[in-house]
């Protein structure tokens, strides 16, 4: 029962902290909203029209997209090369082809994101 008093301890706290925190905020913000919060801001450049709504291009998302695949690839491939010779003594064959299976997938993507023009910038 420790391990369970001092969670409810460790909550106890955050809670207290947390509702003194949005106390605090209320008695010292300013009551007076600012007139340029609903501003729009995109990507370090202010708008000089307030009415204007652009939003970003199509390519920005899936420059994105493929930003995250490729850096949970190297997330995921480099502590495998890392630790190859230790887990090499199960079975290696079938190791080596679980992560060529998993690089065959992903280059398959890269190539579909080449093919639709997902890396050009004209």
């Amino acid at each position: 029962m420790t391990g369970y008093f001092a969670l409810f301890i460790f909550f106890l706290w955050a809670s207290i902290i947390g509702i003194a925190l949005l106390v605090i905020n209320r008695l010292i913000a300013p009551k007076v909203p600012d007139p340029m919060e609903g501003y729009t801001y995109e990507c370090g450049v202010p708008l000089y029209d307030k009415t204007s709504h652009l939003s970003l291009d199509q390519k920005y998302y899936l420059l994105g997209l493929l930003l995250v695949l490729f850096d949970l690839e190297a997330a995921f491939v480099l502590p495998w090369g890392y630790i190859f010779k230790t887990i090499a003594s199960i079975n290696p064959w079938f190791i080596f082809s679980e992560m060529f299976i998993f690089l065959f997938i992903l280059i398959l993507g890269y190539i579909y994101a080449w093919k639709k023009g997902a890396l050009q910038w004209q």
